[in-house]
């Protein structure tokens, strides 16, 4: 009995320590990225809490470091390669990140059966729809993110972020300012085939949070991209009852109204715009054209 029972209460007492631990201890092996321990963590881990939700996030992301891959190819670079030079300025080759894709699928069907256990917790549909945007699969990544909105609405439940922890800001907010996050890469390609994308994104922002002004300042953008400048002109007005002295808003609005040639509504906005220390310096360019309006 002298040794059976300190050992039974040592257990007892190190059984929950260890297991609060297996966050911590992945954290500090990936940050030393000693692998060897990122394994015997999660192994660990799934014996004891094989249901728990972080388990299959840091397994996610074990998964996927371990799919990186850096590719130098002496052809010339292609897509979002970056091109190499020789000392004398000739081309070398080219060098492009990649994914094994078998690592790489194992690490999404990790986060799917996170998501099937853990249907509220968005950081992974996040993480999912990231790992898409990652490889340039946006059908994918749009529809994971279509897939998230449209299992909220139905549940009603509401959304859990990293560790079952609530949203870090109330949904309305953060949910439309991460879906704009989503768009950037999109606009920021600036081809046809991205602002496509960039539009879907939009419209789910305004389909699911018509109280934000985000959905129709994104969706102004695309208009005005295409030359449709009545639409976009309206869109931006509604941005502009959402979020009123946004000066990005306003600014657009008033060179809209130039466009437009509404001179009331572009002195309108031009004053606005002059108010926010932001947005003075556009309002001192697009103030030489107000002036010139008839």
């Amino acid at each position: 009995m002298r040794v059976i029972l300190p050992l039974m209460g040592l257990l007892l007492a190190a059984a929950p320590v260890v297991a609060q631990t297996f966050p911590i201890d992945y954290r500090r092996a990936a940050q030393a990225q000693d692998t060897a321990k990122q394994r015997r963590v999660l192994a660990a881990w799934q014996l004891k809490e094989p249901n728990n939700p972080d388990r299959y996030v840091a397994q996610f992301n074990y998964l996927l470091r371990k799919s990186y891959r850096v590719v130098v190819s002496t052809a010339p670079a292609a897509g979002r390669g970056v091109a190499l030079q020789k000392q004398d300025g000739s081309a070398a080759g080219s060098l492009s990140e990649g994914y094994d894709p078998r690592l790489l699928e194992a690490a999404r069907n990790t986060l799917r059966e996170g998501i099937r256990l853990a249907p509220d917790r968005l950081d992974m549909r996040f993480g999912l729809a990231k790992a898409y945007e990652m490889t340039h699969e946006p059908g994918p990544e749009v529809q994971v993110l279509r897939e998230a909105l449209a299992a909220r609405k139905a549940s009603g439940q509401p959304w859990r972020w990293q560790e079952g922890k609530p949203l870090p800001r109330p949904e309305a907010v953060f949910l439309p300012e991460n879906l704009e996050e989503y768009m950037l890469p999109y606009w920021q390609a600036d081809t046809p085939e991205d602002a496509e994308v960039a539009r879907q994104l939009a419209e789910l922002v305004s389909e699911y949070y018509p109280e934000s002004s985000l959905g129709p300042f994104n969706l102004g953008m695309y208009h005005s991209l295409h030359g449709q400048e009545d639409k976009a002109y309206a869109l931006y007005q509604r941005a502009n009852t959402s979020k009123p002295n946004d000066w990005q808003t306003l600014a657009n609005l008033t060179r809209l109204a130039i466009n437009l040639n509404h001179k009331t509504e572009a002195q309108q906005y031009l004053a606005a715009l002059q108010k926010l220390p932001a947005g003075r310096p556009a309002a001192a360019q697009l103030g030489k054209e107000v002036r010139q309006m008839k």
